[in-house]
């Protein structure tokens, strides 16, 4: 079952914000430059409130720009926003997430957690368009509504099995005994190009193949961090039915985290915490509503993906219907 609007907002308190910039900018010779990318953001709450998020990643695959996942991982939660982007605006993000966190004067704001992918095949990416006080000001305009998908903030230059790739989201509720939870994923889909190759010899096509698939889970389940990473490696491991099996270039990353055992780092907080968790046999059916969710919405993002013209001249268009219920194994969402 579906929550209320269908998207990784469904879970309290989660925000999103998107930073599009599609427009011809004029390089140094006075010629036309075409900037087809942007930024998307989720805010796992407030960033006003010092909080502490239970988080978990991993990743199948190799070629994504990637910061603080490491220390995240050590540590075990998320107290940034979590930026997509492309490779190139990567360090622009970052500074913004730690000057957001230091404009509104946490204690606590590192390390931002920010994805860079390859969107070069349409987009100029050697030149830098995201400015740091745009992306403050999609921090503070994030919010949980209904979610704009498509070919939009960091979906803008996406690429997805030869056509238009993007943003897509949806979200399933969770029955555990009596209690009913959410259950939202985010996706950023840029996969399957591999064959795509536009009449260009492979010397000419280095970098445009590699690909990715990035899932942001978002949960309101009382977990812990190890079954928050038993449900991110399943749920990366079966996305199998969305990634081409010839696509070997492409990696599959998943960012998850739960907004129930939240602690906070004011400096009024408790020294002591009290944590809830479920009982391990409910996981399996967590990742089967995370599954359903993420494949949901690798669909929006390139079904919702309106066509995009851009650098050279390229134009990437709206995958039908059709053929993406060919390419898909299970085509249930």
């Amino acid at each position: 079952m579906r929550g209320e609007k269908n998207s990784i907002t469904d879970v309290s308190g989660v925000r999103v914000g998107h930073l599009t910039f599609q427009r011809d900018i004029q390089g140094p010779s006075g010629e036309a430059i075409a900037a087809r990318t942007g930024l998307t953001a989720v805010l796992p709450a407030l960033m006003e409130k010092e909080l502490r998020f239970f988080f978990s990643t991993y990743a199948l695959g190799a070629g994504l720009e990637i910061t603080g996942f490491e220390v995240t991982e050590d540590f075990g939660y998320l107290n940034s926003p979590l930026v997509i982007t492309n490779a190139c605006n990567l360090g622009k993000a970052y500074n913004a997430a730690l000057s957001y966190g230091f404009i509104l004067k946490r204690g606590e704001v590192w390390p931002p957690v920010i994805i860079g992918l390859n969107d070069s095949f349409l987009n100029e990416m050697d030149r830098e368009c995201l400015e740091e006080g745009d992306i403050l000001d999609t921090f503070r305009r994030a919010t949980d509504g209904k979610v704009e998908e498509g070919s939009v903030g960091a979906g803008t230059g996406l690429r997805a099995l030869g056509a238009k790739g993007g943003i897509g989201t949806s979200s399933r509720r969770v029955f555990i005994g009596e209690e009913e939870y959410t259950c939202g994923v985010l996706a950023a889909s840029h996969f399957g190009n591999g064959g795509a190759t536009n009449g260009k010899p492979p010397a000419e096509r280095a970098g445009e193949d590699e690909g990715a698939l990035i899932l942001v889970t978002a949960l309101d389940i009382p977990l812990l961090p190890h079954q928050l990473q038993r449900i991110t490696k399943s749920l990366v491991a079966r996305m199998d039915a969305v990634i081409p099996s010839g696509s070997f270039s492409d990696a599959v990353l998943g960012a998850t985290f739960t907004t129930a055992n939240a602690m906070t780092i004011s400096e009024e907080g408790p020294l002591e915490f009290e944590f809830r968790s479920i009982a391990d046999i409910h996981l399996e059916g967590i990742t089967d509503a995370a599954c359903r969710a993420a494949e949901e919405a690798v669909v929006h993002s390139l079904l919702q993906a309106r066509p995009v013209r851009g650098k050279s001249g390229r134009t990437l268009k709206t995958i039908s219907p059709e053929r993406l219920a060919g390419i898909f194994k299970n085509k249930e969402a």
